[in-house]
This record gives C-alpha cells, sequence and structure tokens, in this order.
C-alpha cells in the first residue's frame, strides 16, 4: 500500500465525522481504494493470462521526476519486446474523449462531469518514462470496470478493457528482444520512492490538533484505549491488548514522519507518568541525539 493511501485510511479513522474536512477526505478516499482496487486486479490479470515467452517485470504506481514536479505510472509493463505504461481507470459510466480539446466527460446516473483527461494523464507518463529509460515507450487506458464504455475515444492512445489486455499486450510483442529488461528494472528500482506525509495533512488544512489522538483499539478502530495492569483495554468490545500502542506510533510516522518529541508523545499514547512512556517508547521509538527528541523504528507489518 502506498503512503498516500495509508495516510488517508489513518485520517478517516482519526478525523471527527463533524470536521469540515471530513467529507472531502472520505470523497477522496473513495476514488483512492477505487484506483487502487483496480490496479490491483489489472495486476492479477496479467500474471494470470499474459502469455509471453519471457515473464514481464510489473511495477505498480511508479513516480518518475518530470518537469519539476513527478508524472505517475499506475501500472507500467516492462519486457524485452516492448515498454508500456497503463493508466487504470476503475469508473464507471459513459466516457467521452473529446479529440478536438483534449477534455474528458463522463456520463453516470443522467450526470454529465467534467474530469482531468486519462489521455493527458497517460501522455505525460509516457513521455516522463521515455526520458528516464531512454526507449521507446507505449501506452493504453485500460478499463478496470465492467460498467464502463468509450462513446468517444481519445485521439492518441488506445482504450482497452480490462479482460481485453493480455491480448492487447501479448500483440506488441513481435519477436525479438530490444530491451535489457534486468538493467531496465534496475534502473528502475532506484528511483526514490515518493513521500506524501506532512502534504496530505496540509492538503485538508489539518493538524494534529484536528485528530483524534490516543492508542486506538485494533479490533474496533473507533475507540480510544486506556491503560490498565500493563494493558490496553477497550470500553467498547471488551478488548485487551499488549502491544497496541506500536501502531499509534507507527500511524504517526506516516503522517508526520520518525521524529518524535517526548512531551508529544504523552498526548499521542494518551498517559502521564514518565516511567510508562519511556518504557512503551523503548523498543519503538529510540532516543537520539536532541534531547526531548525521539525518533520512531519505521516497521510497514503494522
Amino acid at each position: 500500500m502506498d503512503d498516500r493511501l495509508l495516510a488517508q485510511l489513518i485520517l478517516a479513522e482519526r478525523l471527527p465525522k463533524n470536521h469540515a474536512a471530513w467529507q472531502p477526505l472520505a470523497a477522496d478516499l473513495k476514488n483512492l481504494l477505487a484506483g487502487a482496487g483496480g490496479e490491483s486486479r489489472t495486476v492479477e490479470l496479467l500474471k494470470r493470462e499474459l502469455e509471453l515467452d519471457e515473464a514481464p517485470v510489473l511495477l505498480v504506481d511508479v513516480h518518475v521526476t518530470y518537469q519539476g514536479g513527478f508524472a505517475q505510472i499506475d501500472v507500467l509493463v516492462v519486457h524485452a519486446a516492448f515498454v508500456c505504461v497503463l493508466e487504470v481507470k476503475n469508473m464507471r459510466g459513459e466516457f467521452f474523449f473529446d479529440a478536438e480539446n483534449f477534455q474528458f466527460h463522463r456520463m453516470v446516473d443522467g450526470r454529465l462531469e467534467g474530469m482531468r483527461n486519462p489521455e493527458s494523464q497517460l501522455h505525460r507518463a509516457v513521455k516522463a518514462i521515455r526520458k528516464f529509460l531512454e526507449v521507446p515507450v507505449e501506452g493504453v487506458i485500460v478499463l478496470a470496470s465492467r460498467s464502463a464504455r468509450v462513446v468517444e475515444k481519445p485521439a492518441a492512445y488506445p482504450v482497452v478493457a480490462l479482460h481485453y489486455l493480455p491480448f492487447y499486450l501479448e500483440g506488441l510483442d513481435k519477436g525479438g528482444k530490444l530491451f535489457d529488461v534486468e538493467e531496465l528494472s534496475r534502473k528502475l528500482g532506484a528511483l526514490p520512492k515518493r513521500v506524501f506525509r506532512g502534504n496530505v495533512m496540509a492538503q485538508y488544512g489539518l493538524t494534529a490538533e484536528s485528530l483524534r489522538l490516543g492508542v486506538t483499539c485494533p479490533d474496533c478502530r473507533s475507540r480510544s484505549l486506556g491503560r490498565k495492569n500493563r494493558k490496553w483495554h477497550c470500553a467498547g468490545c471488551d478488548g485487551v491488548f499488549i502491544d497496541a500502542h506500536e501502531v499509534a506510533l507507527q500511524e504517526y510516522a506516516v503522517l508526520f514522519g520518525e521524529e518524535l518529541a517526548t512531551q508529544f508523545a504523552y498526548r499521542l499514547l494518551g498517559v502521564e507518568d514518565k516511567y510508562l512512556l519511556y518504557r512503551l517508547l523503548e523498543k519503538s521509538a529510540m532516543q537520539g541525539d536532541k534531547r526531548g527528541k525521539r525518533w520512531i523504528v519505521p516497521r510497514r507489518s503494522y
């Protein structure tokens, strides 16, 4: 799971429903989850049904530096005979690509909605990865939803339904080895990971004070736990936990970074006793070279 999606899932649990940012956050999270689901189904289908002489390398959510910013690639297929960018759209409705003005509209439930043009997104991604790898690059828009239909097609790039995608990609293999897949994969693997963290909070005008702090119950995910007899207790589901504070620390690291001020740690974990705080942080937030600062040890398994 990428950091942006993870951060928004954490925010959705910790932001009060009556906060002004809740509705836009929930709408964005819905779109992100739909996108992630479409990309996941695309990769699963290709692993299962794509038949090529050599297995391709499939990369998801690739970010390439481009024109002072980043170009984001949903799925990148790297094969000895071709390199192809997949712009995956997991949306329902009728799609209208305006080839004259390069605009995009979707008709859904009788409403006409203007949206960012997937063809423009794909074109930017293709140019970015072509420049970075210095090889020819193909591009295709993939419709991951069965309830999607193209009424007006785009000008420069093909659009295919997800179930047709393996057949389309197999057609790109004209025989012969044009690229060194291992070398291209090594180059792509050296790309720096794009970290979102703070700008996700800033996007919605949020600070730590906007959120429900405390250690969240791992089971019901809606309550802050109390500490009693060396364990965490949930008043809602009667759950009892030993290391639930580890999750709170990892969530904080995703939203704000690994640096943790000791004074804020009291509020984050909902404790008052300094000896208890030190015991809780001993293995998970190491003492740094700055007084009053600790560093959370990242553990994505949480």
